[in-house]
């Protein structure tokens, strides 16, 4: 339900943000390219910003936090409901939560697989956020402010 939260709120908050200014945004989800459509359609996120990666490449390779401890004992889970919760009654996660519906990786441990979130410019990292655990995404506030500060 986390991703499904968050691809809301990158469609809806970031997306215009970043066009209007000229910057690109590509999200990367683990799951084949069937899945990856199906995602989209089901979040109403455009097709064209979402690449799939069914064989972790793109997380094996930036090193992303990854098992079983991250995945489910740690306080940075509900530490991030809570921050949700005091800025507006975690009113997207609950809507994510609504209709969410389970999306099964195609590798069995890529479910214990924490996300990020990156800013380049070239080859130049402006930006980096490693998800500590499920559902710590990266502020989009400070996501967009060095992504403008490219543009």
């Amino acid at each position: 339900m986390f991703c499904q939260e968050l691809a809301v709120q990158l469609r809806r908050d970031a997306l215009p943000v970043l066009r209007e200014n000229g910057v690109k945004m590509i999200c990367v989800g683990i799951g084949t390219l069937e899945t990856a459509r199906k995602f989209c359609d089901h979040v109403d996120f455009p097709r064209e910003n979402l690449y799939a990666d069914p064989e972790n490449s793109a997380y094996t390779a930036l090193n992303l936090v990854k098992g079983v401890q991250q995945t489910f004992f740690t306080i940075d889970t509900p530490l991030s409901i809570l921050k949700r919760a005091q800025k507006d009654g975690a009113a997207d996660l609950i809507a994510a939560t609504s209709r969410w519906k389970p999306w099964l990786p195609p590798l069995s441990d890529q479910g214990l697989q924490q996300g990020g979130a990156f800013v380049f410019e070239g080859e130049s990292l402006l930006f980096s956020h490693y998800d500590p655990s499920t559902g710590a995404h990266a502020d989009l506030d400070e996501m967009l402010r060095a992504a403008l500060v490219a543009s």
